[in-house]
């Protein structure tokens, strides 16, 4: 069937939902999507269309060089395309395309006028030595405010996509075009996101002459793969060709082998799992609703498993030596830019000794209270675990381009990372890295678009190479650059995304990807990893959200969750606050599974009763399904960044090292508020937009006492206990200490 036919199908299901009028309403009755046969809708798609209301919602940001429902070879000048695919676009609509409806117009896009290879080439500005290549992509259709340009919505691409992991089957979610890591009726499930990727006819040029997001120094001399011509199925994608387009995956988790192998030095690891292992963790989507290229990773009934050989447990010897984090801490090298370098999990669990089969649990065990000095006196034997994570490679086969002139030999493939979950799917990486300033973090939050290395040069079957530092780079579609000097109106798009934007770097070591060194002919060549993450990947999740909120788009800020003794005094301070909801003060959905502080009252005297940070078992919390995105997922980058905001005016009162400083409480106030009305009363002064309580006292590591009746938990005496009701919008804060009464203005 004729790719007009499938168009066809797909407008005559979704007029009657409310888009044949949304259509003819933003055209000004021209587009008209119901037509009695594939001819008259053909002729319509790709006439010139003289009206387009671009004050509508969704509309915004649709490009100012679109004039056709359809423009060959343009997406984001294709009208019906936009609509479509933009998460913008949903008034008047009551019902949405599939991914793969979407796709069967995105095809069209690039079919309706199928081009040879020669024309190809020639639009790339190829010489006659010169060749295309079919490159694979992870690609998103975006709002504007997301693009390279930013100037309309349009089509980003990388050569490094991002799955997550969970414990339910994904989801599309239709109204936001993408998928979601909630679960409707289980608040402590995660579905899977996947990553969307397509094969492409590309071309490498220069950085200089590529589209290039947050170009870094440097870019305009490293080669870019800039994607040209989307590769599809049938005798409509190039002209005189009939193409089969067969994807193939393959991912790795190879964290338990090179704990043993490299960490502990153990001679004859296998290579068998669970020490490595390449099945059950992502796989080709044979979903026929999402279309094709899709990479979803497996959902398992946990996030992390108890390893075990021959359904015994699988454990090893936990060496003695100073730990600082109650973990097998192997330590690392470093890059010129601070990276470190890790050639096995950067930190492994070791707080489950394993005793004649049976497991006994280092963190509740009054005979040794001191879990940290047990885990450094070690010569006991520790239960490995499992997680679903790793990194691998998207490739294709497609039989009619081989030998092909004008074509490169043999293709080149995508990275792919199986992550982690994202429990801030709403806030991205890269828009809070703009957004907010850097002193108000514990370490800048560097988005993993901005690295500049190669792939995993060590997994089996590598075809990645070390001069191909663009990876994680993305990129607009070839062509010119859009019309329009003004940045257009265009809103969040709130949904999983697979771009390395939407990621954590790789400072120390990041939450999605590491990197490591492999030596090519003499040189030691960096490259990203994902084996060096943590073993499992809560046992690193803790350390990133306890540590200030290291990688703050996926890391959740837990600073103020558990005793200040976490490792680093410099990175004490809570930045990214969490509410007292989020952290289980108030309701019952703690993220992590930990309840944050309550007071407590001993001796006569109040003091913030916590529990211990080396006696907080993410890996514990983990087996037992205690994590949970359900408000998380809630916080968008601006309510993130008003939060930082906040934080910062009362850091910035209170004065002194904020390191020091122990937040109690910390919620958002309605506009009735009784403590805020009295504040405005007592100040002459009304707060607009929005207000955020904040109680503090000081409370660092020296601070900290014994709990006299649980070695789990730690006191901090309640001191200098100040209260702020801080208005980000204006920089301004009400403030009063505990004992007082009336609330001045800060």
């Amino acid at each position: 069937m004729a790719l007009i036919d499938d168009v066809k199908a797909v407008c005559d299901r979704l007029a009657p939902l409310g888009w044949r009028n949304a259509l003819l309403a933003i055209t000004s009755g021209q587009l008209d999507i119901q037509k009695p046969n594939s001819a008259a809708l053909k002729t319509e798609l790709t006439k010139t269309l003289t009206a387009i209301d671009r004050t509508a919602v969704g509309f915004t940001d649709f490009s100012l060089n679109g004039s056709k429902a359809i423009t060959a070879g343009s997406p984001a000048n294709s009208l019906l395309y936009h609509a479509l695919a933009s998460p913008n676009v949903s008034n008047g609509i009551s019902g949405f395309a599939t991914l793969k409806e979407i796709e069967i117009v995105e095809n069209f896009v690039f079919g309706i006028q199928p081009p040879t290879l020669a024309s190809l080439k020639t639009r790339a500005g190829l010489t006659s030595a010169q060749r295309l290549s079919v490159v694979l992509f992870a690609y998103e259709y975006r709002p504007a405010r997301d693009t390279c340009t930013r100037r309309q919505a349009d089509m980003v691409f990388s050569r490094t996509g991002v799955a997550r992991v969970g414990t339910r089957p994904a989801v599309y979610d239709a109204p936001n075009r993408g998928f979601q890591s909630q679960v409707a009726n289980d608040p402590f499930a995660f579905q899977v996101c996947p990553a969307r990727y397509g094969a492409f006819i590309a071309v490498q040029k220069k950085g200089i002459a590529a589209s290039i997001m947050r170009a870094q120094t440097g870019d305009d001399l490293l080669d870019v793969w800039i994607p040209i011509h989307k590769l599809f199925n049938g005798s409509e994608c190039i002209s005189g060709l009939t193409l089969q387009v067969d994807y193939s995956t393959f991912h790795y988790n190879d964290k338990i082998r090179r704990t043993r192998a490299v960490t502990l030095g153990l001679p004859a690891v296998p290579t068998t799992a669970p020490f490595q292992f390449s099945t059950g963790i992502a796989q080709l989507s044979t979903d026929p609703s999402l279309g094709a290229g899709i990479v979803m990773p497996v959902p398992h009934p946990r996030l992390v498993e108890q390893a075990s050989v021959n359904g015994q447990l699988l454990t090893f010897i936990v060496p003695n030596g100073p730990k600082a984090f109650a973990a097998l801490e192997p330590g690392a090298s470093q890059s010129a830019d601070g990276s470190e370098i890790r050639s096995a999990p950067a930190y492994v669990h070791a707080r489950t000794e394993v005793r004649n089969g049976v497991t006994i649990d280092l963190n509740n065990d009054p005979t040794r209270p001191d879990v940290n000095d047990t885990v450094s006196t070690g010569n006991y034997k520790a239960l490995h675990h499992v997680d679903f994570t790793g990194d691998g490679q998207i490739d294709v086969s497609i039989p009619a381009l081989a030998g092909k002139p004008e074509l490169a030999a043999g293709t080149v493939p995508c990275y792919s990372l199986v992550a982690a979950p994202d429990f801030f799917p709403s806030a991205g990486q890269r828009e809070l890295f703009e957004s907010v300033p850097r002193a108000f973090w514990g370490v800048a939050p560097f988005p993993l678009c901005d690295t500049r290395l190669p792939a995993n040069l060590q997994m089996p079957g590598n075809k990645f190479t070390p001069g191909d530092k663009t990876m994680t780079a993305i990129v607009a579609l070839f062509g010119p650059a859009p019309s329009g000097t003004v940045i257009p109106q265009s809103f969040d798009a709130t949904r999983h995304s697979c771009l390395p934007d939407d990621c954590a770097g790789v400072f120390a070591p990041g939450w999605d990807v590491s990197t490591d060194r492999k030596t090519i002919a003499g040189v030691k060549v960096q490259h990203l990893a994902a084996y060096g993450l943590g073993s499992p990947f809560p046992e690193d999740s803790k350390l990133c959200a306890a540590l200030s909120t290291f990688w703050p788009a996926v890391a959740p800020d837990a600073s103020r969750s558990m005793s200040p003794n976490s490792g680093n005094d410099t990175l004490r301070a809570t930045v990214a606050p969490l509410t007292d909801e989020e952290i289980g003060q108030i309701g019952a959905l703690p993220w992590d599974g930990v309840v944050g502080p309550k007071v407590s009252t001993f001796g006569g005297t109040e003091f913030l009763d916590c529990e211990k940070f080396l006696h907080v078992d993410y890996v514990k919390n983990a087996l037992e399904g205690r994590f949970t995105p359900r408000l998380t997922a809630q916080v968008s980058s601006g309510e993130y960044k008003l939060r930082m905001q906040a934080m910062a005016k009362s850091y910035s009162a209170v004065g002194g090292d904020r390191n020091l400083r122990f937040v109690v409480s910390f919620r958002k106030l309605s506009a009735g508020d009784v403590e805020l009305q009295r504040a405005q009363l007592d100040t002459s002064t009304v707060f607009n937009g929005e207000v955020y309580r904040i109680d503090m006292i000081l409370g660092g590591s020296a601070t900290q006492q014994a709990h006299p009746t649980d070695f789990r938990r730690s006191l901090l005496p309640i001191q200098d206990r100040q209260v702020f009701l801080a208005n980000p919008k204006t920089n301004k804060a009400f403030s009063k200490r505990a004992n007082q009464t009336v609330w001045s203005l800060v």
